[in-house]
């Protein structure tokens, strides 16, 4: 099944492929299809870490008066978000380093007061990464249809799908705030 879809005023099309119709076609779980797509946000992500190397990781620059995250805060919520949405909020078993929780949702973008080293991090971010996606691959689209065990939501939607679907559109907007650390650092990305 495809959608094409003419959105006004300019009147171009925009064409969305129906996950089932490429489940169908390709034979495909959706747990893959939605793997691959977090993989790829990630792929991003860990270049933009591999370019800021050379920044201060825990400095936190200020832009109009307001304090942006540093490097090591985002990537230690990177961690504690992939934990949280595509492990615990499934029904996995999380991680469970505590002080994560200090860079949660909601979080002010102070380092906990014993700074996680950069090393650490990225090691937390790749064991995540891989125990987040195993986790993922091993959910049917059943187990994505369920509310999910913590009854978090997005919108009003509480499904397991939609934790997972929030996850990728979360990284991937931190993602741009790395891109952004970047261009203050003098860092060339592009």
């Amino acid at each position: 099944m495809i959608f094409i879809e003419l959105t006004q005023p300019s009147f171009s099309f925009s064409i969305n492929f129906h996950l089932r119709y490429l489940k169908a076609k390709h034979m495909i779980s959706e747990a893959a299809s939605l793997a691959d797509s977090f993989q790829k946000v990630r792929d991003l992500t860990k270049w933009y870490l591999s370019l800021l190397k050379i920044a201060d990781a825990y400095h936190q620059w200020e832009v109009n008066g307001h304090k942006l995250n540093s490097v090591a805060w985002l990537a230690a919520h990177l961690v504690w978000a992939e934990d949280f949405l595509i492990i615990r909020a499934t029904g996995g078993k999380g991680i469970g380093v505590e002080w994560l929780e200090h860079y949660k949702l909601g979080g002010d973008g102070t380092l906990h007061t014993e700074k996680p080293d950069m090393k650490e991090l990225l090691t937390l971010l790749k064991q995540v990464h891989e125990n987040a996606i195993a986790h993922l691959l091993s959910l049917s689209n059943e187990k994505l249809d369920e509310e999910n065990p913590l009854g978090f939501g997005f919108g009003g939607v509480k499904k397991n799908r939609m934790m997972i679907q929030h996850a990728i559109r979360h990284e991937a907007m931190h993602t741009g705030h790395l891109s952004w650390l970047c261009k203050i650092n003098g860092v060339q990305s592009v």
